[in-house]
């Protein structure tokens, strides 16, 4: 392990303390909207289907396709039950934000048919939560962060895919000079 895979992994850390901060103050926020505008038992769901996705977006490196199958099931059927129940718009801000944080990892880790068949997984619970909502703040929130993991996912597998080119031709180099031997005779 080089000093690059330290620094990684600290910056993995922190992405995901900063990201289940923002979870719970953010699931918090939405509860008390909720709860103002619709009355405290609308928030419950809501907070529920929320809480499940951002725990499978914080648990993605057990297993990065299902906690990301997961939780497109997770949204797709909360979108089901809110348009049934007559409850608020699903997928919340929060529950957005933790399925951008799948698909992202989704793109970049796994294997690029896999990756990109969970980013249009992802484009279909988006487009449901259109038709069944309509055009609401929800709906926008829920594309903006959809096409900003779609951006991030892939662009940072591209960046990975550069450093690895970048490591093979350093090491391929280093064989090279190595193998050379200025005092062998021909």
């Amino acid at each position: 392990m080089d000093t690059s895979d330290r620094s990684a992994r600290g910056a993995g850390i922190a992405f995901d303390i900063a990201f289940a901060l923002a979870a719970v103050l953010g699931m918090a926020f939405t509860a008390y909207m909720i709860s103002d505008s619709w009355g405290g038992s609308y928030a419950v769901f809501d907070t529920a289907v929320a809480a499940v996705v951002s725990l499978l977006a914080l648990g993605r490196r057990i297993n990065r396709t299902w906690t990301a199958v997961a939780g497109l099931v997770v949204v797709a059927v909360a979108i089901l039950v809110s348009q049934v129940a007559d409850l608020p718009q699903e997928p919340s801000p929060i529950a957005s934000l933790a399925l951008a944080v799948l698909v992202a990892s989704a793109l970049r880790h796994l294997p690029t048919q896999w990756g990109w068949g969970i980013a249009a997984g992802g484009l279909a619970v988006i487009l449901a939560c259109w038709i069944t909502g309509g055009f609401r703040a929800v709906a926008v929130m829920g594309t903006v962060a959809w096409l900003g993991a779609v951006a991030v996912g892939a662009s940072m597998r591209g960046a990975d895919a550069s450093k690895r080119a970048a490591v093979e031709r350093r090491r391929a180099a280093e064989e090279a000079n190595r193998q050379w031997d200025p005092t062998r005779t021909f």
